[in-house]
């Protein structure tokens, strides 16, 4: 599988991902509108920094090699 290939495949499951959330919260009550910004919080709280962090890490490591 070529690597363009599998990056549309993974686009392809995380928009099916989404949309099957966002047709099924409202089934179990979820206010979407309140959901929306909370998952932004946790997700730029918790989440980005430790991607930043294995970047930079990776980026030092290869700087080092050299």
């Amino acid at each position: 599988m070529k690597s363009t290939d599998k990056l549309n495949y993974t686009f392809l499951v995380i928009i099916l991902i989404v949309a099957i959330n966002y047709l099924l919260l409202p089934i179990f009550d979820i206010n979407i509108a309140g959901f929306f910004p909370r998952l932004v919080h946790v997700v730029t709280t918790y989440i980005l920094p430790w991607i930043f962090l294995y970047w930079l890490i990776r980026l030092v490591k290869a700087i080092e090699s050299k």
